[in-house]
C-alpha cells in the first residue's frame, strides 16, 4: 500500500501537522517506508504462536521503588528564588 500526495493531505490535515512544500516528497518517502514495513510484518506466519505465550517471558524491567538521599527543607528553600509558607512564590500567570 502506498499514499499519494492526497491522502497525505488529508493525514496532515487530520492530525493537524502542517507539512511545508519541500518536505512533501521525503514525508511521503518516510509514510511509504513505514507501510512498506507494515506489509512485512502482515506477512508473518505466527499461526504457531499461542496467544498466552507472548506473556508468559515477560519481565517488569521497572527498578525498585526505595527512599534514597533527599533534600531538606532548608536546602529546598536556597534554590528557590521566593519560598514562603513551605510554597514556591511564582509570578501570577492567569489573570481572574
Amino acid at each position: 500500500m502506498n499514499i499519494n500526495e492526497d491522502s497525505l493531505q488529508k493525514i496532515a490535515e487530520l492530525s493537524r501537522l502542517k507539512i511545508r512544500s519541500e518536505e512533501k516528497e521525503a514525508t511521503l518517502q518516510d509514510f511509504n517506508k513505514i507501510l512498506e514495513y507494515v506489509d512485512q510484518i502482515k506477512g508473518l506466519d505466527v499461526s504457531s504462536i499461542k496467544d498466552d505465550e507472548i506473556y508468559l517471558h515477560h519481565e517488569n524491567a521497572i527498578r525498585p521503588d526505595l527512599a534514597g538521599k533527599h533534600l531538606s527543607r532548608e536546602e529546598i528553600e536556597s534554590f528557590a528564588p521566593s519560598f514562603q509558607n513551605g510554597y514556591f512564590v511564582v509570578p501570577k500567570v492567569i489573570e481572574t
